[in-house]
């Protein structure tokens, strides 16, 4: 929904990119194994210079598009170019020890610490995803018998800035998990009266007060292939 405070900048239709589903996909693993299920399904490619477009029969996929300005950005270029539903499946780190590596949760709120969610909502910190695409998600998860957790998440952009001070007070909040773009997503959905909801695997731990990395484990492939090439 506009405000009163109509924007001077408006974001460009993406010309041949014209999908109501939108799946957007920060990362990969270390093996690329989304980016090569993109390149065979595709029926064509764009490049952005931050980030990669495919389209497929019925929707089309935004690809590592890192953090939430250049998320939003091409976001908001498939918005005008009538997207209407955005599923983001990514990666995250786990703050809370419920969450071990390489579990699934599905996002129930977002709080924001990155800095585009702001020129949005200006005064909101927690954002929700839209319920019905929410258990639509989750449905499909149980269809598959795929095991999964509901979970909080924070999102930032500094993540070098992942202090022993800032995890505590993630911790006290009851913040279950951190990435870069879940809040502006959400934030971005509401604004333009869209669909948005997020499925996370987490790839790193952070709860223990060090940084345990699961970028490059095997098992990472095995929780992609099950959990997130199904949307495609």
């Amino acid at each position: 929904m506009e405000t009163e405070d109509e924007a001077i900048v408006k974001a460009r239709a993406f010309s041949g990119f014209q999908r109501k589903k939108v799946l957007y996909f920060p990362g990969d693993s270390s093996s690329h194994l989304i980016g090569r299920a993109l390149k065979r399904k595709a029926i064509k490619e764009k490049n952005l210079g931050f980030g990669q477009l495919y389209l497929l029969k019925d929707k089309v996929i935004l690809y590592q598009s890192v953090g939430a300005p250049v998320a939003v950005l091409s976001l908001e270029g498939l918005v005008s170019s009538g997207a209407k539903e955005i599923i983001l499946l990514g990666f995250c780190g786990s703050l809370n020890s419920k969450f071990q590596m390489k579990s699934v949760a599905s996002i129930s709120k977002a709080f924001s610490e990155e800095g585009t969610s702001k020129h949005y909502f200006s005064q909101k910190k927690y954002f929700k995803p839209s319920f019905a695409l929410k258990n639509k998600i989750e449905k499909i998860l149980r269809s598959f018998h795929l095991p999964f957790s509901e979970g909080s998440l924070v999102s930032t952009d500094a993540p070098c800035r992942e202090t022993k001070t800032w995890l505590e007070q993630k911790q006290k909040k009851g913040i279950d998990l951190v990435d870069m773009e879940t809040s502006a997503v959400f934030a971005l959905a509401e604004f333009r009266s869209i669909e948005s909801a997020a499925l996370m695997i987490v790839s790193d731990e952070l709860w223990r007060g060090k940084w345990i990395k699961g970028f490059s484990d095997p098992g990472l492939d095995a929780q992609i292939e099950q959990y997130f090439l199904p949307f495609l």
